[in-house]
């Protein structure tokens, strides 16, 4: 999507988007009778400004703001001096309510409705400073931001039909007080402009079927990330992995014709590094479950099962735009799941980089071996920070639902943090306790451990409990599982059917933050 900022003076276009809270006599930026006679027109097809409603109304005008005669009235014919446009209101509903996240869910709402009419451009209005709470560039921000992710599409292997709605090319935003096109808004503006389309490059990773995307493809596209003198890429093939110990990596992809591989990610700040932060994503690119092999029925989603990794490499992506003063290393491991000649099987003793056994159980629960041998690795890098991010437990789905990421670790002021960002962001989060008292569920009598817990009991707490055994003494860490928001059948308010991003936006924020 092409995004431009203007003044209204200049703006030209036929499809105009406006805010406005519940009960609010006028539209925001548009004030005085010219507002009020907007509101009332709306408000007879029931729209007062509450959230996720919108209003189409249409008016005949060379200037909107300008001409007396634009205001909304009985429909006037066209003539050559006039020219239809379209004014699209948006709700956020009531101002006692208002979080920023509600901005990008109207704008989203907003371009929906414009996507229905046919429009390719559209205008969104910018309020003024005075008229919302908070930074205005963040609000502005919002609003873009809320537009890319809603107008994503993941279509490469469809024929489009010729009466299908198309999403909107190019957003406008239209500054009714020029004072503020400012640097710090356009500076903004182009930032969440690249968190957005680091997203929309996540979302295609989980997407794309799992053919295409073999561990080794994987690890290309990572390599494609590099920047000279600021992204570094290693990609750490079969024979390195053996040499360096990584029996997780290794056993888990050993049922596959695609080995295994491990991509170290290093991103460089241009001035003084105030901390080191390992960031960690499962990498499964296909999992049947191998031997222990899962239900056909619902199959077909685990090309998804890479998502925690794909948000590794689209922050890599993202930080490639930007400057944060903190060094930061992307672990991505890659693996098939499959139940081949070779494979991982029930009852097998797998050995990790540091040196800890573990029973195999159910070759299903092998995600976590990758982020086991990561896990120890990274602990090695020093890091200030250590967040690791998979698709890794059913159990996480059953207690937190399809919305929810589950957060566990050592480190509480992180765990807090990424709540309340989180929040900010539109991605939610919920910690769950690391009791000592459940380590006994992984009691192994051939093993230091086993791998996963009591069959349907705290499943998502045993696993990570079973990391917490590979995290360096002293290290602060934060497991995220993301099994129940990285993939959605339904189309929430920006983002559509299948793979979301999250929670890329809430690490990228939290990384602005340190």
């Amino acid at each position: 999507m092409q995004i431009d900022l203007i003044a209204k003076k200049n703006w030209t276009g036929r499809v105009l988007v406006g805010f406005m809270f519940e009960g609010d006599k006028t539209p925001l930026a548009i004030p005085g009778d010219e507002g009020k006679s907007y509101a009332a027109v709306a408000a007879g097809e029931k729209f007062t400004g509450q959230f996720k409603k919108t209003s189409l109304l249409r008016s005949a005008s060379a200037d909107y703001a300008d001409d007396a005669d634009s205001r909304l009235g009985p429909a006037r014919a066209q003539t050559a001096e006039t020219k239809e446009w379209k004014l699209i209101l948006t709700g956020l509903g009531k101002r006692k309510e208002f979080e920023l996240d509600r901005v990008r869910s109207a704008t989203a709402k907003a371009l929906k409705r414009a996507e229905e009419i046919g429009a390719e451009s559209v205008g969104l209005l910018v309020p003024d400073s005075k008229e919302v709470r908070g930074d205005l560039a963040d609000f502005a921000a919002a609003a873009v931001e809320g537009a890319i992710l809603s107008s994503y599409r993941f279509d490469k292997y469809r024929t489009p039909k010729a009466d299908e709605d198309r999403p909107v090319g190019e957003l406008t935003l239209v500054f009714a007080n020029t004072k503020n096109l400012s640097v710090a808004m356009r500076k903004a503006v182009d930032e969440v402009v690249a968190r957005s389309e680091a997203v929309c490059f996540t979302r295609d990773l989980a997407n794309e079927p799992p053919s295409p995307k073999p561990p080794e493809k994987m690890a290309e596209i990572a390599t494609g990330l590099a920047k000279k003198g600021r992204i570094t890429v290693e990609v750490m093939h079969k024979a390195e992995l053996e040499k360096l110990g990584m029996g997780g990596i290794l056993r888990v992809g050993a049922g596959s014709h695609q080995p295994p591989c491990l991509v170290h990610l290093t991103y460089t700040p241009a001035g003084k590094s105030k901390q080191t932060v390992v960031v960690i994503g499962k990498g499964i690119t296909f999992d049947s479950g191998g031997i222990s092999i899962k239900p056909s029925a619902g199959m077909e989603a685990m090309k998804d099962d890479m998502a925690g990794a794909g948000a590794v490499l689209g922050l890599f992506k993202w930080l490639g735009s930007v400057d944060v003063p903190v060094t930061v290393h992307g672990l991505a491991p890659f693996a098939e799941n499959m139940p081949g000649g070779g494979a991982q099987k029930p009852g097998d003793v797998i050995r990790h980089y540091n040196g800890k056994t573990a029973e195999v159980i159910s070759t299903d629960a092998e995600g976590r071996h990758l982020l086991a041998d990561c896990l120890a690795y990274g602990s090695t890098l020093k890091p200030d920070l250590m967040i690791d991010i998979a698709t890794l437990t059913g159990a996480c789905v059953v207690a937190l639902g399809d919305e929810y990421s589950a957060l566990l670790g050592t480190d509480q002021r992180t765990i807090a943090r990424l709540i309340s960002v989180g929040r900010q962001q539109g991605e939610f989060f919920w910690e769950l306790p690391l009791p000592d008292r459940y380590k006994s569920h992984l009691k192994s009598k051939v093993a230091d451990m086993k791998h996963v817990g009591k069959p349907g009991i705290a499943g998502t707490i045993t696993a990570g409990l079973f990391l917490k055994e590979f995290v360096g003494e002293g290290v602060p860490w934060v497991h995220i599982d993301i099994a129940g928001p990285s993939f959605t059948k339904e189309d929430w308010d920006y983002a559509p059917s299948g793979a979301t991003g999250v929670p890329l936006r809430t690490i990228a924020a939290l990384l602005r933050g340190l």
